[in-house]
């Protein structure tokens, strides 16, 4: 019993490491969803293939090095089931914390609209065109600007975008 659990341990253990590493590295996703599970990859967990091989792989360490130190092998079981349990709720709970600060890098011009900024090249009056730093979805963007009502922006002015088009961000200075 001893020595199955030791081969169940390692080649699930491999394939958990391997897979790990094949998402992380490659972004490669060999995982199994089903529907809107608390395990779903989508939703920054670890899927069903890989939280089946941590249960696997922690449960069989433990139930050895259970039957190792106990003679009671209904003991050994249960702590083994409990210990799985518990590896594939935590490295659900790490995974989720890793991606919670992925972010969105798609984004269109539009997202721009009324967001505040600064002028970073100054704005010449009169249709002249200079750059902004605008948070767009909580990154900043350097966006071609030009001014709404044809007045000069100086570089450090505060402004808002009040309209956009395909290739510039038209903003006023704010008034506070």
């Amino acid at each position: 019993m001893i020595y199955a659990l030791t081969w169940i341990a390692i080649f699930s253990g491999g394939a958990l490491v391997l897979l790990f590493l094949i998402s992380l590295i490659g972004g490669l996703e060999l995982d199994v969803e089903i529907g809107s599970t608390d395990v779903e990859t989508d939703a920054g967990g670890i899927g069903l293939i890989k939280g089946f091989l941590s249960f696997i792989s922690v449960g069989s360490w433990v139930m050895k090095v259970m039957l190792l130190t106990s003679s009671n092998p209904v003991l050994s079981l249960v702590v083994g089931v409990v210990s799985g349990t518990l590896a594939f709720f935590l490295l659900n709970y790490i995974f989720k914390l890793l991606l919670k600060n992925e972010s969105n890098v798609n984004w269109r011009m539009e997202d721009a609209l009324f967001q505040l900024g600064d002028v970073y090249l100054k704005i010449p009056a009169n249709e002249g065109t200079g750059l902004v730093s605008v948070n767009v979805n909580g990154v900043n963007r350097e966006l071609k600007a030009k001014s709404f009502k044809n007045v000069e922006l100086e570089t450090g002015a505060k402004i808002m975008v009040v309209k956009v088009d395909d290739d510039y961000a038209y903003v006023e200075r704010r008034l506070n």
